[in-house]
């Protein structure tokens, strides 16, 4: 297994991630501001992620206009995603209800975890299989991203609705 650290920029942009293996960068992840959807850079390739529509469950990566990955989140209350990468499928879940912690999986059997290397830090390590092609490995980064920033916009919805009361 190959491990993967991936961070925003700064403490103050939490737009742009860079991914790194063994403290060299391979990569980087621009959110988009508005929308669920990024450019994710592996080298000098560039892909796109998206999701399908604004009600949709469905996300995707692309290159060039092709299709290259797909996930599918099939509830709204589970942090869950089947992802399909060629003939492979695989389940991206979170471990805990609220941690931020996340398995891989695929045909039932453990393949990697995506955890947060420590309560305070905001970089995660993910723990993939090798044969995954790079880009398959970020968009799978990607989806944890978007778990987290959903997270993080909820709880800051929270707060506010509670100190208005």
């Amino acid at each position: 297994m190959s491990v993967l650290v991936f961070s925003p920029i700064s403490f103050f942009n939490r737009r742009r991630y860079i991914i790194s293996r063994d403290g060299a960068k391979v990569g980087e992840i621009d959110c988009a501001i508005l929308g669920e959807k990024a450019g994710i850079t592996i080298g000098s390739a560039s892909y796109t992620a998206a999701r399908e529509g604004f009600m949709s469950g469905a996300f995707f990566l692309a290159a060039n206009g092709n299709r290259l990955v797909s996930a599918e989140k099939l509830s709204a209350f589970h942090r869950q995603f089947t992802v399909r990468s060629g003939s492979r499928t695989f389940t991206l879940s979170a471990t805990a209800a609220f941690g931020r912690a996340y398995e891989i999986s695929e045909n039932e059997a453990h393949a990697g975890a995506i955890t947060r290397q420590s309560f305070f830090s905001q970089k995660f390590s993910a723990e993939l299989p090798d044969d995954l092609p790079l880009e398959v490995k970020a968009f799978l980064v990607w989806l944890v991203i978007l778990l987290v920033r959903r997270q993080r916009r909820a709880a800051a919805g929270a707060a506010v609705a509670a100190s208005a009361r």
